[in-house]
């Protein structure tokens, strides 16, 4: 992708990429990074950046609740409880000097030697490593049969089903209906990981969020606004 850098009043630096597969303007915000507006490769860089800041409240309305969602998300502590589809993840203790974890029908206990900080940076990250794991393997043992068997029971046609730690989405569909899910869905109730999930069944008949889709979506999960409102209150990374 190409690339231009603008300073926008209130905001900071904009990043203004170009993209061969854009077909409209949009805004992409993640924790710690500038603004990023992706635009078509025939439009120009100042088309991008009056965008910007034309959606300048918008972006600072969404950074704030991004960083607000950020600072809020889970710090592993002596009593933290992870729950996932499957299971529960506890912090243990144990007199020995390693790391270790036991698995006791679906709890899991990591257990860390008795006098070690688990607030610490590594051992924060070392315990996000693990949970990461943990939905990783349920999510490959889930999501690609959840998504075939609802492809098959309303109709779509797909070809791969693969899941990943995406950053920012909760799914997505290519062209060739493929379809990407997220792990993390397996944080989310089923109700909404099913609604994810036929969001990108609907994408392999209608690519864009126009109205066509939006009434297909609608008459299969019944509420699409509730779920929407409803699926905004998590977020795909902790």
């Amino acid at each position: 992708m190409k690339s231009k850098v603008f300073n926008l009043p209130q905001v900071g630096e904009v990043l203004i990429y170009k993209h061969h597969n854009a077909k409209h303007l949009s805004i992409k915000l993640r924790p710690n990074e500038p603004p990023k507006v992706v635009i078509p490769m025939l439009m120009t860089y100042s088309m991008g950046f009056r965008f910007a800041v034309e959606k300048t409240n918008w972006i600072i309305k969404h950074a704030k609740i991004l960083k607000e969602k950020k600072d809020a998300s889970p710090r592993y502590t002596n009593e933290s409880v992870i729950v996932t589809r499957f299971h529960k993840i506890q912090i243990g203790r144990h007199k020995a000097a390693h790391v270790g974890s036991k698995k006791e029908g679906d709890l899991i206990t990591v257990i860390f030697p008795e006098t070690t900080d688990i607030t610490g940076e590594q051992n924060q990250k070392l315990l996000m490593k693990f949970v990461t794991g943990v939905l990783r393997t349920e999510a490959k043992a889930y999501l690609p049969k959840r998504t075939q068997w609802m492809a098959d029971k309303f109709g779509f046609t797909i070809n791969d089903i693969r899941v990943k730690n995406l950053k920012s989405r909760w799914g997505s569909c290519s062209s060739k209906n493929n379809i990407n899910l997220n792990i993390h869905l397996m944080r989310l109730p089923e109700h909404l990981s099913d609604f994810v999930i036929l969001h990108e069944l609907c994408h392999t008949v209608h690519r864009n969020h126009g109205t066509q889709f939006h009434a297909l979506l609608n008459k299969l999960c019944r509420n699409e606004k509730a779920l929407n409102k409803e699926l905004k209150k998590y977020s795909t990374q902790y």
